[in-house]
Order: structure tokens, then sequence, then C-alpha cells
């Protein structure tokens, strides 16, 4: 568990922090603009938002910003260093609308029912037991909720273990894969977006 606990807050650690213009490239396009996820969710003031793997906290912010000071972001990270830094930059920010939580491999740590929508980028194929995260999303998402979820194709062929998603060759994960493992999880499919080169996002709904 320790070790692999420890590459995947390596892995999230390395991509996520590339929101721009390399991580675009490790995708062979442009990766989902973030205006466009946050149109997909509905995002408005009041709202309680959430994020998996925030990286530096980039998109949180803006989440923040969006829902105003009656909402609430909730922004997890996985390991202390990465939680650390995260927890500066919302600090620094001057947002005082954004709650850091530590994560966990298999579960979100969020509280019961705590969002209106949830979202995350570049962080679905780090899962290594889908399965177990999809029912903590699910738990952690109020009826009516929607979740993004932006990614990337592999590209070659996908992984036959969800743990070896980020590995070289097979870094990714299909949409297709995606959307059933939500779909096993209880979520309803609402949308889908196809960017450019491999990247794509998928809405699901809690109903």
């Amino acid at each position: 568990m320790l070790v692999r606990q420890w590459r995947l807050v390596r892995a999230i650690g390395v991509l996520l922090v590339l929101t721009g213009g390399t991580a675009a490239a490790q995708g062979n396009g442009r990766t989902i603009p973030t205006p466009e996820i946050f149109e997909a969710l509905e995002v408005a003031p009041g709202m309680k938002v959430c994020e998996i793997g925030a990286g530096d906290g980039e998109l949180s912010l803006e989440a923040a910003r969006l829902v105003g000071s009656e909402g609430r972001v909730y922004s997890s990270e996985l390991g202390e260093e990465r939680v650390g830094t995260l927890r500066t930059n919302v600090a620094r920010s001057g947002a005082e609308n954004v709650t850091v939580l530590e994560g966990d491999p298999d579960g979100t740590n969020l509280p019961a029912a705590a969002c209106d929508a949830l979202f995350m980028r570049n962080v679905y194929h780090h899962f290594g037991d889908p399965a177990s995260m999809n029912a903590s999303l699910v738990e952690a998402l109020r009826a009516g909720a929607r979740v993004a979820v932006v990614d990337f194709r592999p590209t070659g062929d996908e992984a036959a273990r969800p743990s070896d998603r980020d590995e070289n060759g097979s870094h990714g994960v299909g949409a297709e894969t995606v959307s059933r493992e939500m779909q096993a999880a209880g979520l309803q499919p609402v949308a889908e977006r196809i960017g450019e080169g491999r990247w794509y996002m998928l809405v699901f709904a809690k109903p």
C-alpha cells in the first residue's frame, strides 16, 4: 500500500502542477479549457464545489471566485508536502471560501453530501481502485450534483489494470472506460466533450 500510494502521489504531483502547456503536450493537444468545465457543471454563486487532485490550486481558486463569498470550495490533494503547498497558495490568494483537505488514494475524505458540483482534471487515470474512489465520490455528492472528469486517452493500448494507467505507453484512460466505471457507481451520463488530440471531458449527475 505504501509503495502504491507513493507512486500515486508522485504521479499526480508531477502531472497536476502542469495545467497548461506541458500537460497539453503530454495529451497531444489542448486540454479542455477551464471555463468550459465550470459551464458544464453549471457553477453559480452560492454553490459548494469540490476538486479532486487540485495540484497548485489554480482551478480551485477560480471556482472560489465563481461561487463567491456565499459559496464554498473543497480542494483536495495527496501527501503532506503537496497539501502544504496547496494551503500556502490558497492563503496567499486571500480566498476565504476554500477548504483544503488531504485526500486518500481510495477515497475523497470529503464530507458526505458536501458537493453541488465536483471536478477533476488529469486525475482519473491515476485511480488505482476506481470502484472505491467512485463510491466515495458519490457519497460526497448531493442529489442532482454534477461531476466533470477531464482526462486523456493513452497513445497505445489501455492498461489492463487501473493501477497501470499511469505507465508509459498506457498513460491515460479511455472515455468509454471512465463512463462505464462512473455509471457502475450509480452516476448518470449528462454530456461529453471531445477536445483536441487525446483530451475529453465527461459530465455525470447523481440521481
